[in-house]
Order: structure tokens, then C-alpha cells, then sequence
């Protein structure tokens, strides 16, 4: 992400977290327009200067221990690492999202579309809830400019 510049293109409540993170780490790290090839020497890097982000499929993760969801989740479990198990991404403050977990989204939204389409129709309870899901994920798009406000 630092080296592609990609952390600029990040949305959501902590996407100017993430670049502050990120901006610092490649000051840090001294990269200085080089890439790094030697595995190791990367991972000495990231530990050195962990910004503790998290990209994944969905979300990417700007872990804050102090504002995480998944923190109360996992209370007794490794400590400063996010537990995704407990993720709750449409709520959680710590998200950030990136063109590429956008584009997860909206592919969420077309398979619960495509379900709810099926025939035969789905039971009622099952389609409520995923009709709940839905306008979770597009309230969450819409709050995070991911969406268009007559979506």
C-alpha cells in the first residue's frame, strides 16, 4: 500500500488514520522510492514499524485498540492484534476501505440481490434477514461516500 501510493485512495472513518500511518511507516522504514525484494528484511521492517494496518477482503483494518469492537470481542487473547472473529465491520470506527473492498461490497450486494431474486422465493425469515444485511451494507457504502445517495 505504501509504496503503490494506495493508502490515498482510502475511504471510510479511518481512512486519514491509515494515511498518517502509512505516510509515517514509509518515512520510517526509508524506502526512498526502493523496493524491497528480501522477505526478511521486509518483515524486520513491518516489526520495527508496525503501522497496525490490516488490509483483508472487506475492510482494511486500522486497529486501535481503544475505539475496536473486536477488542471486547476477545478480552484474554493476544493483545494488540485484531481478532477477526469478532469483526463487525459495518460499525466498527477502526475501518477503512479500499477501491478493492469496495468492490466486495457490491458484490455482497449482488449476491443477496441475486438470492433474493431466486425462485423459488426464499422463506420470509431468511429473506428478512437478508434484506436487513442489505440495507446495512448500503447505509454503511452510503455513510462512506461509497455509494450514490440514490442507491
Amino acid at each position: 500500500m505504501v509504496g503503490g501510493h494506495e493508502h490515498r485512495d482510502l475511504a471510510g472513518p479511518a481512512a486519514d488514520e491509515a494515511e498518517r500511518r502509512l505516510d509515517e511507516f514509509g518515512e520510517r522504514s526509508q524506502f526512498q522510492g526502493t523496493v524491497v525484494l528480501d522477505e526478511r528484511r521486509l518483515e524486520r521492517i513491518t516489526k520495527r514499524h508496525d503501522p497496525a494496518v490490516y488490509p483483508g477482503d472487506y475492510i482494511t483494518c486500522i486497529h486501535d485498540s481503544a475505539k475496536a469492537l473486536c477488542e471486547k470481542a476477545k478480552r484474554g487473547r493476544a493483545e494488540d492484534m485484531p481478532e477477526h472473529g469478532g469483526c463487525q465491520p459495518l460499525a466498527c470506527r477502526n475501518v477503512a476501505l479500499t477501491p478493492g473492498n469496495t468492490a466486495a461490497w457490491h458484490r455482497e450486494l449482488d449476491r443477496i440481490e441475486r438470492r433474493l431474486d431466486a425462485r423459488p422465493p426464499l422463506p420470509p425469515l431468511l429473506a428478512d434477514r437478508l434484506r436487513k444485511r442489505q440495507e446495512e451494507i448500503t447505509e454503511f457504502l452510503r455513510d462512506n461516500g461509497q455509494l450514490e445517495a440514490s442507491a
